[in-house]
């Protein structure tokens, strides 16, 4: 298994970008956008809710050969684009708007909600979702790989008080 370069992420040509109004409006269910992550190249994800002031998405990229039996990978029939796609379903976090460059592309609502529930472990018998083998351990290259994705989704994750949310202690008596 080839080593995968997570950074070559080119979903849609720069001459072939579709420049609908869809794609430039607020985020919403299926886009795939661009987000910021500051210095360093931009990552792309998958919105799978839309909330006020943040989405949930969850992580994109090219790296196919590497799914896992959560993941997704959609072939271009699916989403339209150059290239297939591997939508990593248990990499998801809240990401602010504000933080969410344009749109490359757009794909199925329906289609999203079973990308969803593939991540939570609720759909593996849909054949058009594509899907890789399970992660055999720790000496499985993959699980490296796996959490390297989660760290760079860290970078660019809300925070709670970023989204207004108080965090409580559980137990009263700990104050």
């Amino acid at each position: 298994m080839a080593e995968p370069n997570p950074r070559r992420l080119v979903l849609v040509g720069a001459g072939t970008a579709r420049a609908t109004e869809e794609l430039r409006s607020d985020p919403g269910v299926g886009q795939i956008r661009i987000v910021r992550r500051g210095p360093g190249e931009d990552l792309h994800v998958l919105v799978i809710e839309v909330h006020d002031d943040h989405v949930q998405a969850m992580l994109c990229g090219e790296e196919c050969d590497w799914a896992t039996e959560t993941d997704a990978v959609l072939e271009t029939r699916s989403t339209g684009l150059p290239r297939p796609i591997l939508i990593h379903g248990d990499v998801s976090g809240s990401i602010l708007k504000r933080r969410l460059g344009r749109a490359l592309g757009q794909i199925e609502a329906d289609l999203v909600q079973r990308i969803a529930l593939r991540g939570r472990g609720l759909d593996f018998t849909s054949t058009d979702l594509g899907r890789g083998r399970a992660i055999a351990g720790e000496s499985d290259p993959r699980w490296e790989w796996k959490l390297e994705r989660h760290r760079e989704l860290r970078q660019v994750r809300a925070r709670a008080s970023e989204l207004g949310w108080e965090i409580y202690k559980l137990d009263p008596r700990e104050e």
